[in-house]
């Protein structure tokens, strides 16, 4: 509770700081910007003195401009090749018209859509490339305008102040210089917007047939309860391929694989910042595997078993698998072939991943998933006619039907035999499988083809994405366990159940995030998505009024997720540099300095995630104004102690005189430091208490830290023995009992000193030096030892003694001498 008061305490203060100067500065900007432009519009003339420096130096910039505006070899590139991808378009419009017309199933819609969203995007490329350029001349442009002013003033000053003709020549030369360069760059601008209106035409061309093959899409033949083809009895198959058919032919292997060579011609940039990705997750993956195979596992559960399992045993499939799924979503709108291609190749790294996790009757089963994967993705690079197009439908899902039932018959005991974890949750979907292969093949041979089509899609890639996303559930799971795993391994001493909360707790986000995903491309799969988002959209962004405030959910949900964003951020990286021990391999750091710049990216983060969050909310930042005064004043009256804490917070934390684990002592409290925080820190005493004290009172007062610089201490025995001892005996015998303990360091050595001569007994002083751990047990059992070695030596240990003698009865006579001493007693009768 104390903890995330101080977080949120100081992160407020801390994000007040930061955002007071913005709401300063952003007060301060259009004075700045009105004091600029007044200063533009008034250019300076020359002084005629300095006129032959500035010539020079204004050659000097004219030829780093000229240089800078100079064409590059990519806008030469891009103006060559748009005339051809003019051309290239034109032909594929009248493509797609024919396309049309030839009646073509869903899937191969799909495919030409992606196909012009890749020639759409290849255009935005050069759009982007082009607008590079323009921003830099537009920055140009405003650099040379002053210039040119300054020289035309310069100009005609000097007519005025009648200077040397060569001086005035050369003056007008660079005048004319400045204004060439200028109209250059004004040339190069219009040079620019002509390219980028070109490549705009024939993007309007592309989003033109986009949606006109979308409208195709959502028409009613393709509705799933669409009657599109005559029921299979009444089809003749003798039917031949019209010509609309042919001109509408998939594309050969030769032309995917030029499309291939021609993508990769165009996405070198892409390719080697892919590799390098590549590289680094490699670098990790072999981490984690070092990891594993240094720190041995202790847990008694068998999920980090498994992991290691997994990453140090399969480490080759597993950067493959990782490596094509990130080409798969590294590379966007890709030729048809290139995605298949890495499709296939991540089902079979995927293979061995998942296998591991397999019983040994399902093992095999992924080998037909990817028979099913080649079986439904040949439809595409073919043109089947109707009833031949049925037909492969038909076999395709007895197939499936054969697949499913080799591998659960009989399906009773099979569910039985089966019943836990995800596996148990699959069988249980068999009798679903059963309904939508009935379902397929009654609407194939009915003719509603769209349902029948939707149906195996289903049945066959979802299959596919299953297998996909749990690889990659137990790929993320064996690197994460293998990261904390490492993390806790190289410190000294951690707590084992804190370990495995933390296990669970990022398992199950884990888990959580690998569903949303799946749920994510099964949605696509299923062509749901599109119209999920738009729902999904209208929701977000219908405006709500509360008073004189306008919101929206959309809003809201940006609010919290970039708030929850950040707070992750901080706790992993609180996780990984705020241990009491961390060692870096490659930095070494002392000790302290991981934890100090964790508190400060920390604080950065959680202020720029503050800020970036009301920004999202549409808060202005200038009506802080009013509560940074409030606040000052506060702090002025009532919130001294708080702010002198938080600045104690930071003086510890950067200064370091104590740190988590320093055994401390401060106020007659001695224990343990748990942790700093923001306004207080924990410290944990001997006697099983754990004490809140503000760090105003650990800077302030008189602070012990017994840990600091080392861990050891000296420990001080005094003993007695009595006159009769020989002193050079007892130093020696102390001496030995001291050096014959094990916890008692060598260096510096154990010392007997005989310190004075007491009233009963020669006293004498052992010292010795041991870690400060050991220090009560070490000072208890040399105790112990000493008596004992006394006791075998007869040396005796005296005790303070104190003798009373008490007078003696006088006699009579001394009585009679002094009666008033001993006064005689009353006796009564």
């Amino acid at each position: 509770m104390f903890g995330k008061f101080n977080l949120f305490l100081g992160l407020f203060l801390f994000t007040l700081l930061l955002t007071t100067p913005v709401v300063v500065q952003s007060q301060e900007t259009p004075l700045i910007k009105a004091v600029d432009s007044t200063l533009a519009i008034q250019p300076k003339t020359i002084p005629v003195i300095n006129i032959i420096q500035e010539m020079e130096n204004i050659n000097k910039e004219l030829k780093q401009i000229e240089n800078k505006i100079e064409p590059s070899k990519k806008v030469i590139e891009i103006d060559s090749l748009i005339p051809v991808h003019a051309e290239l378009i034109k032909d594929r419009q009248s493509y797609v018209q024919n396309f049309i017309k030839a009646n073509p199933n869903r899937q191969k819609v799909d495919n030409q859509i992606n196909k012009w969203n890749g020639y759409r995007d290849y255009l935005n490329g050069w759009e982007s490339t082009i607008n590079v350029y323009e921003q830099r001349n537009a920055i140009l442009a405003e650099e040379i305008l002053p210039k040119e002013q300054v020289w035309e003033l310069t100009y005609q000053n000097a007519i005025e102040e009648n200077v040397p003709p060569e001086l005035l020549t050369n003056i007008k030369s660079v005048l004319d210089e400045v204004l060439r360069v200028s109209k250059k760059i004004k040339n190069e601008n219009f040079y620019f917007l002509r390219l980028e209106s070109k490549i705009n035409n024939q993007n309007l061309i592309i989003e033109e047939v986009i949606e006109e093959l979308i409208a195709l899409k959502n028409s009613d033949v393709y509705k799933l309860f669409y009657l599109r083809h005559p029921p299979l009895w009444k089809t003749s198959f003798k039917t031949e391929k019209t010509d609309s058919d042919k001109k509408a032919g998939v594309e050969s292997v030769s032309e995917n694989i030029r499309n291939i060579f021609n993508f990769a011609k165009s996405s070198e940039n892409d390719i080697y910042l892919f590799f390098i990705v590549i590289g680094l997750v490699i670098a990790g993956i072999i981490y984690i595997r070092k990891g594993y195979l240094k720190y041995e596992i202790k847990e008694p559960y068998d999920d980090l078993q498994k992991a290691k399992d997994l990453i140090v045993n399969k480490t080759v499939w597993g950067i493959m698998f990782i490596s094509f799924l990130c080409a798969r979503f590294f590379f966007i709108n890709t030729p048809q072939l290139f995605d298949d291609i890495l499709v296939f190749l991540i089902l079979v790294c995927a293979m061995p991943l998942v296998q591991t996790y397999m019983d040994k009757r399902f093992k095999n089963i992924i080998y037909f998933v990817i028979f099913l994967f080649i079986l439904d993705t040949a439809k595409t690079y073919f043109w089947f006619s109707s009833p031949n197009y049925r037909i492969y439908l038909l076999i395709e899902a007895t197939l499936v039907a054969a697949t499913v039932l080799y591998f659960t018959y009989p399906y009773l005991k099979t569910r039985e035999l089966y019943q836990k974890q995800f596996g148990g949750f699959l069988i249980r979907l068999t009798p679903t499988i059963y309904l939508l292969l009935i379902i397929s093949i009654v609407s194939n041979i009915l003719g509603y083809t769209n349902l029948t089509d939707l149906t195996i899609k289903i049945c066959t890639q979802s299959s596919e994405l299953t297998i996909v996303f749990y690889a990659i559930w137990k790929m993320t799971k064996g690197i994460t366990l293998g990261a904390i795993h490492s993390n806790f391994s190289r410190r000294k001493h951690f707590d084992p159940i804190k370990k495995r909360s933390i296990e669970i707790k990022i398992l199950q986000i884990l888990r959580v995030s690998v569903s949303i995903f799946w749920a994510f491309y099964f949605l696509k799969m299923i062509d749901l998505l599109r119209p999920f988002s738009e729902f999904i959209n209208s929701i977000l962004t219908e405006p709500y009024k509360v008073g004189s405030i306008t919101f929206t959910l959309g809003v809201i949900l940006t609010f919290i997720a970039i708030l929850v964003i950040s707070f992750l951020i901080t706790s992993f990286i609180s996780f990984l540099l705020d241990g009491k021990d961390v060692d870096f391999k490659i930095i070494k750091l002392p000790k302290g300095i991981p934890a100090a710049i964790s508190l400060v990216i920390r604080y950065f983060i959680l202020a720029f995630g503050i800020v970036l969050a009301l920004s999202s909310l549409g808060i202005d930042l200038s009506k802080f104004n009013l509560m940074a005064g409030a606040l000052g004043l506060g702090i002025g009256f009532g919130l001294q102690n708080i702010i002198s804490n938080f600045i104690s917070g930071i003086i510890l934390v950067f200064e370091r005189p104590i740190l988590p684990g320093d055994t401390v002592e401060v106020n007659n409290l001695l224990g343990t430091v748990n942790k700093i925080g923001v306004r207080s820190s924990r410290i944990s005493t001997y006697d099983g208490a754990e004490v809140v004290v503000p760090n105003n009172n650990l800077i302030s007062n008189d602070l012990i830290n017994w840990t600091l610089s080392d861990t050891i201490k000296r420990i001080e025995i005094v003993v007695g023995t009595t006159y009769e001892s020989d002193p050079n005996k007892i130093i020696k015998v102390l001496t030995e009992v001291a050096n014959e303990h094990k916890d008692v360091l060598k260096t510096p050595p154990a010392r007997a000193l005989f310190t004075d001569f007491g009233e009963s007994a020669l006293n004498f002083k052992v010292l010795f030096w041991v870690n400060f751990v050991n220090g009560l047990q070490a000072k208890s059992d040399i105790s112990v030892a000493i008596y004992n070695r006394f006791k075998e030596l007869d040396i005796e240990i005296p005790f303070p003694q104190r003798v009373v003698h008490f007078p003696q009865e006088p006699k009579d006579n001394q009585k009679a001498d002094n009666p008033g001493i001993f006064p005689e007693k009353n006796e009564s009768n």
